[in-house]
């Protein structure tokens, strides 16, 4: 399965929503490598918006680092990744291509992005 950051963050920070997602992940999680951007991008938001604090977000972290991941580079991919990013946001197109590269499911929040029905992907979507 592909774990996206939307999915990752809710996890990491413990809400209902990632409380929820984490007994239907499967147990081979993987992620492009600018996974790691976007979700400290999210914690560091959701700390200057003080919904969570400093602890909170180290505590996320520790999350994070205890998620079996394993993340796989897209360099090799790029004629794909800039063909779909024709359609969908560039960083979607990481884990849209590795879903389908590896033809697994890929586990989001992202309800628009799942409602596409051409990117012949299988979506596992919280919301």
């Amino acid at each position: 399965m592909i774990l996206d950051s939307s999915v990752a963050a809710e996890v990491a920070i413990g809400s209902e929503l990632g409380r929820s997602a984490i007994p239907q992940l499967s147990e081979e999680l993987f992620v492009p490598e600018l996974f790691f951007a976007e979700v400290f991008a999210v914690l560091k938001k959701l700390r200057m918006r003080k919904v969570i604090d400093s602890a909170k977000a180290s505590e996320a972290l520790d999350v994070l680092r205890g998620l079996r991941l394993t993340a796989l580079p897209v360099h090799q991919l790029t004629e794909a990744l800039w063909n779909l990013s024709q359609r969908v946001s560039a960083y979607d197109a990481h884990y849209v291509v590795l879903a389908s590269q590896l033809n697994v499911p890929l586990a989001t929040c992202d309800r628009r992005l799942a409602n596409n029905d051409d990117l012949n992907v299988k979506f596992l979507v919280f919301d």
